[in-house]
């Protein structure tokens, strides 16, 4: 069970996280309210940017350490470019059609071939450019996918943010508390049923409580449901970067935030939860 302080740790460093997100989304709505609604997202496509820079820099860590590798080059614009695509309706509007993501879905592999060609190396060179299309699918889809869900209302963020995050949350101290049966046990060990029940169970509560305050398109129950699922969906999501790491032989994805870890480490739950979230929010709104 851990000790006091490094509980004290992660609710003071959990806080933080939970206040620049607060920031980070209220800046974001001002900035539509000031320009129009067309500005909608800028400001947490821009913060996202900068996540997947880092997701990008941790995940080649994790490529190295399990023997593949990455091509920097590719790895980044590709992410950068998938993760941002909603907001390029701004400037360039086709890119944010159907037709526009699957011609970046193709020059994603395509530039990642040229790039491995271009080192004149065939060493590795499957698993580089695999790992590569890995990182700009995995950081870049889930980073749209939040963004589009952003605009279609900063209420529905919110709600796909709150489920996801207090599942983790409420999963880490019910967990604690009273878990006794493994989860998991050979892929994540701190994971418990009790956890997975508890953290779904503050889910389903809480995104019932956020639909009824802030006014959402949704009843009390489809809010609850969402909930639950979209907190499965991260669960899956945290076991994902779990087997990331366990292939690599490391505890944590990097060491930007004490108790938490890294980026990956952060964003593990909602990146996954994200695409089945804005499924599950379009056949019901």
């Amino acid at each position: 069970m851990p000790d006091s302080r490094t509980i004290l740790t992660r609710v003071v460093f959990g806080a933080a996280m939970i206040a620049g997100v607060v920031a980070v989304l209220l800046l974001d709505e001002l900035l539509a309210r000031r320009l129009g609604a067309d500005w909608s997202g800028v400001v947490l496509a821009a913060a996202g940017a900068v996540l997947a820079l880092a997701g990008v820099r941790e995940l080649a860590g994790l490529a190295r350490a399990g023997g593949a590798g990455i091509l920097p080059v590719s790895a980044t614009l590709g992410t950068l470019l998938l993760g941002t695509l909603p907001i390029w309706r701004i400037v360039c509007p086709f890119a944010a059609t159907v037709n526009g993501v699957l011609v970046i879905v193709f020059v994603i592999p395509a530039g990642a071939f040229l790039e491995a060609i271009a080192r004149r190396r065939v060493e590795a060179a499957m698993g580089r450019i695999s790992c590569t299309v890995l990182s700009a699918l995995y950081l870049g889809l889930g980073l749209a996918m939040m963004l589009v869900i952003r605009l279609h209302g900063l209420g529905l963020l919110v709600l796909f943010l709150a489920a996801v995050k207090f599942t983790d949350i409420a999963a880490y101290f019910t967990g604690t508390a009273v878990g006794r049966h493994k989860l998991i046990a050979w892929l994540s060990p701190g994971k418990t049923w009790e956890g997975l029940a508890g953290g779904l169970a503050a889910a389903a509560g809480v995104s019932a409580l956020v639909a009824w305050a802030l006014a959402l398109p949704l009843s009390a129950g489809a809010a609850a449901v969402f909930g639950a699922i979209v907190g499965l969906v991260g669960q899956f999501g945290d076991l994902a970067e779990s087997l990331l790491k366990r292939s690599a032989a490391v505890k944590d994805s990097g060491a930007v935030v004490p108790q938490f870890g890294g980026v990956l480490d952060i964003l593990d739950s909602p990146l996954l939860a994200a695409p089945v979230a804005w499924l599950l929010l379009y056949m019901a709104v």
